[in-house]
């Protein structure tokens, strides 16, 4: 509705129809000072570059919503880790910390359903804790 308004301003003010007084009211005239139409000349000389500048913040704000949609939240990784059953505590939050530190992965396990971030756990666990000949290693 206001770029309605403006287009009709702008065109109003083409033919010298309008003019605004100095407490902000509109008025008619058919006549208007060359000072008054100067200054009207420059605010439609700048249109276009307060359109490019609209047009920027728009997608500046598109940029920043991508980003924190794409953001990893800590603690619903935390919460999903945590909450997979056939591990001891401390297995599952060494598996929580290295996807912190690693948030590809991260995110990835996070998409995965229950079942496949199960055996994502079961091969961390066989990578980081398991030598080659089935001992455990120390936490």
């Amino acid at each position: 509705m206001q770029e309605n308004i403006n287009v009709y301003y702008l065109a109003a003010e083409e033919e010298g129809e309008t003019e605004w007084g100095a407490k902000g009211k509109q008025t008619s005239s058919t006549t208007t000072s060359s000072q008054a139409r100067s200054h009207r000349k420059r605010n439609r000389d700048e249109l276009p570059q307060l359109d490019l500048v609209a047009a920027q913040l728009g997608e500046i704000a598109i940029a920043i919503s991508k980003l924190s949609r794409n953001e990893l939240v800590v603690d619903d990784l935390y919460k999903e880790v945590m909450k997979t059953e056939g591990f001891e505590e401390l297995v599952l939050a060494n598996a929580f910390d290295y996807l912190v530190e690693n948030e590809k992965q991260a995110k990835a396990f996070m998409a995965k359903n229950v079942n496949l971030q199960k055996v994502w756990i079961e091969r961390f666990f066989i990578e980081k804790f398991v030598n080659q000949r089935g001992e455990h290693r120390d936490f």
